[in-house]
């Protein structure tokens, strides 16, 4: 390694410091007098201290002259080298042999000989070679700096690409060579005349003038690198994005999208920061051809993502999001979207201490099929209040919870709503170390509503039923945790039994189902005593639960959960429809199993099983495998038919993926979504891709098969090729 790169403050100084200064020099020393090995501060424009093994100093001419592991700071600069001669009459240092400048930036600056001025700002530097912040190289036959402003460089390369270990005179994998190259310093830009793109040495693209930002810049107004891609549904894709960057808290981006076969489309993005909250807005805008034959409405088509939020104190926030698509289908045909459902929404929030408050405003938009706008509710407004109260003398805690609600429809049911629940918990620690926890609660609930039901498909009945209810329910909760501990693992075994109690009923036709629909009978509800997620529907009668969970915990084997329980209605109507496993007196078994036995190694398998044959009702299934040579990542989710979701039907699918680190550069990677529903076994995503990836280039190449049918979305084909240049942007073609 050179010398100039590794010695600067690392040599210890042995000899005794020298004292040159402009003013004071002492008086009887002689001409090319020699002195032994020190540090001298030198005055002049700007003070320079310099050490070096040897110092001379020419009075007559006003030159102090340098040699061996040579050390000249001035100002921000240090420029290190085997000889420096500096003339404090003219503010110039001449260095050869091994020179090195280190700049404040963080760049470097090696060279045989140097001739510089002007605190080290200006000169002339022969055989330049510079290390950029960010590691990348430029080298030059002579450079001309000016004013620490910019390097004019003569026969240059630039390259961020690190040199190959075995042989340094190997071409790197790619660099552009020019006739000159000026290195914008105040600009931060990095210029070409006469610019050559080579590959392993072989030229590939040739360019009169070329400019990108240097590695200092974080952001830059200018055109990026093109989208370039073909599909066998939508042809040719090609897109330009340019990127503005207003000022320090704002900037732009727009791109407009060329579709061989459907027309054009222009994206954009806007983000503004405030000193209190953001904005930013996403949107796109298509003037397109619907080539399918059961849907040609052609025209134009558009959609908006806008998002803000604010902080207006300690307590309060608010904020908004408005999501619209003009057609259903168009968001995820074109693949700028994939939510199948888009939401607007305005909200004022607060927290204070145990006290949490807010107020909402919604608007839905489905992109499912069968969605129908008409039937898509407006909510205006919802109001949540939720209060924890501190533990009362005896370990018992109250909790109060109040919401009012206001939804529309423009086909369908309206309805106005102020629910009020309040509760108390108390635990009792027994001598025998289980766990008796009572909870009481009362629900409250006002409703009004004008075709509750939502049969007909004309606008609400303006005819407006008023019902009102009061739900008392009675908890109480049996646990003893039995714990064993070893030298170096830990056992837990936990039964669990919960009795319940409430009225029969309390769900009547007069009260529409808003907030409480999908349910799932699972681990995390068992217990609960209103076991739906809203507060539309509760859950009447008395029941038991009861259950056991088991944990181990081990140093080798990190550790495990599981779990598993059951219902019983001992009294009272189910509040469930069929399917859901709480049809019937006795219920299904619900269960988890976790097992987290290192790192890198996650699997949680959740299930239903049928209370009589065992047959799985639901099953989730996640796998996460992740070392550094490969790593898998696994879904597996099995959903039984139930009436709530007849629409739905039953659903079983397998998403599986698979990257696989090749050696320290290539890569490869895989996924694939198998649909077994209804007994089918058909592939809707299947996908394989091939990458490299170093410290300056990246390749990938990528075949993807979407078997997806919905209204004009077909199934497609498509063959991606990436490339990505460090510093010059990249390059998505087919």
């Amino acid at each position: 390694m050179r010398r100039g790169e590794t010695g600067l403050f690392q040599r210890p100084r042995l000899a005794v410091a020298l004292w040159l200064l402009a003013a004071t020099l002492l008086p009887g020393m002689a001409q090319a007098e020699t002195s032994k090995s020190g540090q001298a501060p030198v005055s002049g424009p700007t003070s320079v201290l310099m050490n070096a093994d040897d110092l001379r100093y020419d009075e007559s001419t006003g030159v102090v002259t340098a040699r061996g592991n040579v050390e000249l700071s001035q100002g921000e600069r240090v420029l290190i080298a085997d000889l420096v001669s500096y003339n404090r009459t003219t503010d110039t240092v001449t260095a050869s042999g091994n020179v090195s400048l280190l700049e404040p930036s963080g760049e470097v600056l090696f060279s045989n000989y140097a001739v510089l001025e002007n605190e080290l700002k200006t000169g002339v530097i022969e055989n330049l070679r510079v290390l950029l912040s960010d590691g990348s190289r430029i080298a030059a036959n002579r450079a001309a700096r000016t004013a620490g402003e910019r390097k004019i460089m003569e026969k240059a390369v630039f390259s961020p690409c690190f040199l190959c270990l075995k042989d340094p005179t190997r071409a790197p994998l790619w660099q552009i060579k020019a006739n000159k190259i000026i290195h914008h310093e105040a600009r931060q830009d990095i210029e070409y005349r006469g610019a050559v793109l080579e590959m392993f040495g072989v030229p590939v693209f040739y360019s009169p003038y070329l400019v990108h930002p240097d590695p200092t810049v974080d952001r830059r107004s200018g055109l990026l690198a093109p989208t370039l891609g073909h599909s066998d549904e939508l042809g040719f894709i090609y897109g330009q994005p340019y990127f503005m960057a207003i000022n320090d808290s704002s900037d732009i981006e727009v791109e407009p999208i060329v579709y061989s076969r459907e027309g054009l489309i222009v994206r954009s993005r806007f983000r503004h920061a405030f000193s209190n909250g953001r904005i930013d807005l996403q949107s796109t805008a298509g003037v397109l051809q619907n080539r399918s034959a059961l849907n040609a409405d052609d025209g134009v088509q558009a959609s908006a993502d806008l998002e803000g939020r604010f902080s207006l104190s300690d307590t309060w926030r608010t904020g908004f999001d408005f999501e619209q698509s003009s057609k259903r289908t168009y968001l995820s045909r074109f693949r700028l979207g994939n939510d199948e459902i888009l939401t607007s929404r305005l909200f004022l929030e607060g927290f204070r201490a145990r006290n949490y408050t807010s107020v909402n405003a919604y608007k839905f938009q489905g992109l499912r099929a069968g969605d129908d706008r008409r039937r898509q509710p407006t909510v205006l407004p919802q109001m949540l209040y939720s209060f924890v109260g501190e533990p009362d003398p005896y370990g018992g805690r109250f909790q109060f919870d109040a919401s009012a609600r206001s939804l529309t429809r423009e086909t369908g049911a309206d309805s106005r709503k102020i629910s009020v629940t309040g509760g108390w918990s108390l635990p009792y620690y027994a001598p025998a170390g289980d766990v008796y926890t009572l909870t009481a609660a009362v629900q409250t609930d006002f409703h009004a509503s004008n075709n509750p039901t939502g049969a007909t498909i004309s606008p609400a009945s303006g005819d407006e039923e008023e019902t009102a209810r009061v739900f008392p329910q009675i908890g109480l909760n049996w646990r003893l945790p039995l714990v064993r501990t070893g030298a170096v693992a830990s056992q837990i075994i936990e039964p669990v039994i919960n009795f319940v109690a409430g009225p029969n009923g309390g769900n009547p036709d007069e009260i529409p189902n808003e907030d409480s629909q999908a349910f799932e009978f699972d681990d995390t509800n068992i217990f609960e005593l209103n076991r739906f997620e809203g507060s539309d529907r509760v859950t009447s009668g008395a029941r038991v639960d009861y259950g056991v969970k088991a944990a181990l915990f081990d140093s080798a084997f990190g550790s495990s959960h599981a779990f598993i329980g059951q219902s019983y209605q001992v009294w009272g109507d189910s509040a469930f429809d069929s399917g859901s496993g709480l049809d019937d007196n006795l219920s299904d078994y619900v269960g988890r199993v976790q097992l987290a036995p290192a790192d890198w190694l996650d699997l949680l398998f959740r299930f239903r099983l049928d209370k009589d044959s065992f047959r799985p009702r639901r099953s989730e299934l996640g796998l996460r495998l992740q070392q550094p040579s490969y790593s898998i990542l696994l879904d597996y989710v099995l959903l039984d038919e139930q009436i709530s979701t007849v629409n739905f039907g039953n659903r079983e699918q397998l998403d599986l993926s698979f990257n696989l680190r090749l050696n320290q550069f290539w890569s490869t990677s895989t996924r694939l979504v198998q649909d077994f529903s209804n007994a089918a076994n058909s592939t809707r995503i299947a996908s394989l891709g091939l990458a490299y990836n170093d410290e300056c280039f990246a390749i990938g190449l990528e075949y993807e098969r979407r078997d997806l049918r919905d209204a004009d979305i077909e199934p497609e084909d498509r063959v991606t090729l990436r490339i990505n240049f460090k510093h010059l942007g990249s390059v998505e073609s087919f």
